[in-house]
């Protein structure tokens, strides 16, 4: 399959295409073309710094800042089936989906299968907590229509946020940090009630049993 990326910022027309191992039992895709129109469409930095502007992390940049930041990233086109990112590789990059869904899966690993967790349209964004963090990926991406999507790598975003300086660098940090806080206690609050429904479904199956016993065994 064939991943394509155009460069926004450089001002190139051409298209520069990676060779994308197919991964998955997903059919066989086909090669995706996008019309130039339709490309130019996307590659309006004021429309795309309003679309960054609906990403947690850059809620906090100026339109002046989202445009240049913008400028920055890539285009990436996905045939049906083809991957944007696979669960446990180190790549290090946030998505914006521009056109097509994608689903979300997850290995299961007592049985080795790949589960849903979500569907992404439109407007959704994956993968941007690699822009700082350097862990492998969580889940696998996969295309389940055309997509073209906005791609920002981690380089040129380091770049971007060297360019702007000190009061860039300490918003976007200090939002990193209120998001991260935010999604603990999210974990600490589902681990907690987790944790009593496995408690309590623990104690129903003990009373169940234990009326069972006291009932003592048939009579003929």
């Amino acid at each position: 399959m064939d991943r394509e990326r155009t460069v926004l910022g450089s001002g190139l027309e051409s298209m520069v295409r990676e060779d994308a191992v197919e991964r998955s039992e997903f059919k066989s895709p086909t090669k995706l073309s996008i019309g130039g129109e339709e490309l130019q469409n996307f590659k309006d930095p004021l429309w795309g710094a309003s679309q960054l502007q609906n990403i947690f992390l850059f809620k906090k940049l100026t339109m002046d800042e989202l445009k240049d930041l913008y400028a920055s990233g890539t285009f990436l086109s996905l045939v049906p089936g083809a991957h944007a990112v696979i669960e446990g590789e180190m790549s290090r990059s946030m998505y914006l989906i521009l056109k097509g869904s994608l689903s979300v899966l997850k290995n299961d690993p007592v049985t080795g299968s790949l589960v849903t967790l979500a569907m992404l349209e439109p407007g959704a964004n994956f993968g941007e907590l690699s822009l700082f963090d350097d862990a492998p990926r969580s889940a696998t991406v996969v295309a389940l229509s055309s997509c073209l999507l906005f791609c920002l790598d981690q380089v040129p975003f380091n770049r971007f946020l060297e360019k702007w300086g000190g009061d860039t660098k300490v918003r976007f940090y200090r939002t990193c940090a209120e998001e991260l806080a935010v999604r603990f206690r999210k974990l600490n609050t589902d681990f907690i009630q987790s944790q009593r429904l496995i408690w309590r479904y623990a104690l129903s199956r003990d009373e169940k049993s234990t009326k069972g016993a006291k009932k003592g065994p048939l009579q003929p």
